[in-house]
């Protein structure tokens, strides 16, 4: 059976990490792209989530500049240097390998969140705050229905805000943007608190957990890290036990 548009959309969606910085996004696809997120799924339909569209690039280089100096905590210090090959082997190239560990080590790899011409930074960068009191507790939710408590946690909220990202990513792929989800700005207490502050998030009932650049990619990308077939991840029944399609045994 011949793939229909939305797996097609899914299939080709790629990481786009360098930016035509000649070309801005209208304010009608960024509006388009959260809309399309505003229909992932949540419980009870709460919807706790906001996003804060940034184009100030005071406010992008400082969010950019925490993911960087992360990355360099991780990944120049922290994780040893054959670590990084073992996960990188996919790249048969030593030379592209060696190249994608350089720009890690030295934090490189996410100066396109500052949204400087200069590196072919992103024009917009949304930041996606979730509600970690939405469900499960007595206070009023929402969407005004009330909350049932001792029946939910905070993890419903990063799952509705989880689904609520790959659909924007996938709206953006489907209009012709690139785009790039990024947290390591955000994995850190300290982070998480020092962005909420500096967009008036009030944290810690309000939580940044993502985001997401949006812009048009300076140069197509059409290869990606090889993926796992479903043969290779799923189980029938229980765990261990193979999941096979029909004709494929």
């Amino acid at each position: 059976m011949d793939e229909n548009e939305t797996i097609r959309t899914i299939k080709s969606r790629r990481a786009i990490r360098d930016y035509d910085t000649s070309k801005d996004v209208p304010d009608d696809l960024v509006y388009k792209v959260i809309e399309a997120g505003g229909f992932a799924p949540s419980a009870e339909n709460q919807q706790p989530w906001r996003v804060i569209v940034i184009r100030d690039k005071k406010l992008q280089e400082f969010i950019g500049q925490i993911a960087v100096e992360r990355t360099i905590l991780l990944f120049g210090r922290a994780t040893p240097r054959e670590e990084l090959e073992r996960r990188l082997d996919y790249i048969k190239s030593k030379a592209s390998r060696e190249r994608t560990i350089d720009i890690l080590i030295s934090g490189e790899r996410f100066e396109y969140i500052k949204g400087k011409p200069e590196t072919y930074g992103a024009p917009v960068l949304l930041v996606l705050a979730v509600d970690q009191t939405h469900v499960g507790n007595s206070q009023a939710t929402l969407r005004g229905t009330g909350g049932v408590y001792g029946w939910s946690s905070p993890r419903h909220a990063v799952i509705a805000g989880s689904m609520m990202m790959e659909n924007m990513s996938l709206a953006a792929a489907s209009l012709g943007l690139g785009s790039c989800v990024s947290s390591v700005q955000l994995d850190h207490f300290d982070d998480v608190g020092a962005v909420s502050q500096k967009l008036g998030i009030p944290y810690p009932h309000w939580v940044p957990i993502l985001c997401l650049t949006l812009g048009y990619a300076k140069n197509e990308r059409t290869l990606g890290p090889p993926r796992q077939g479903p043969e290779e991840i799923a189980f029938l029944n229980k765990w261990g036990t193979p999941f096979v399609k029909e004709g494929k045994k």
